[in-house]
């Protein structure tokens, strides 16, 4: 089995047996700035330390070009990231686009919902027939390619907009691929 790694951001988090099972699952656990006053069970902190009590015993990423979670994925294999929903909305829109800046293929969790970039390797998700998932392209994506759902795509470009929203599993496992381009799969997720 492979290392977990996850990223703890200082958002709202989502049940709390999800943060839990996941950090107790984690090998490596990073805390965003002042997650790390939230829980004890860190390995490292990593941001700005713009808002955790105690700056001056962290080294400070002083680099303003990108955010927190950015900085986290850039540095550290991460495989799963909580605790960036709620707040502000620049913030739980920069998770997503920070997905596709440091090309990461973690999973972020909601309280019911996980997304991913979809790289173009491809993706396939197991999921229970009946799931709702949604395909969301930021800017130009070529050749999306999606199978296992109700509304399946053939070698189809996408761009920004609502084609892709609100389709369902209607096999086990989902698969989706592209040619090139940012591309964003969430799904609904009833366990970890």
């Amino acid at each position: 089995m492979s290392e977990l790694v996850l990223v703890v951001a200082n958002g709202e988090w989502p049940r709390q047996e999800v943060v839990e099972t996941l950090i107790e699952s984690a090998d490596f656990v990073i805390a965003l700035d002042g997650a790390a006053d939230r829980f004890s069970d860190w390995d490292v902190v990593v941001g700005d330390m713009d808002s955790i009590k105690d700056s001056m015993r962290f080294e400070k990423d002083l680099n303003q070009d990108n955010s927190d979670l950015a900085k986290a994925l850039e540095n550290y294999e991460v495989d799963a990231v909580v605790g960036i929903d709620g707040g502000r909305l620049d913030h739980r829109l920069a998770a997503f686009t920070a997905l596709f800046e440091t090309d990461s293929d973690a999973i972020l969790y909601f309280d019911g919902w996980r997304a991913c970039r979809v790289g173009t390797i491809g993706l396939n998700v197991e999921l229970k027939k009946g799931t709702i998932c949604s395909l969301m392209a930021f800017g130009q994506v070529k050749n999306v390619s999606l199978q296992g759902v109700e509304y399946e795509l053939n070698s189809t470009d996408l761009s920004t907009g609502t084609k892709g929203v609100g389709n369902k599993a209607t096999k086990d496992e989902v698969s989706i691929s592209h040619e090139g381009g940012d591309l964003l799969f969430i799904w609904e997720a009833s366990e970890l």
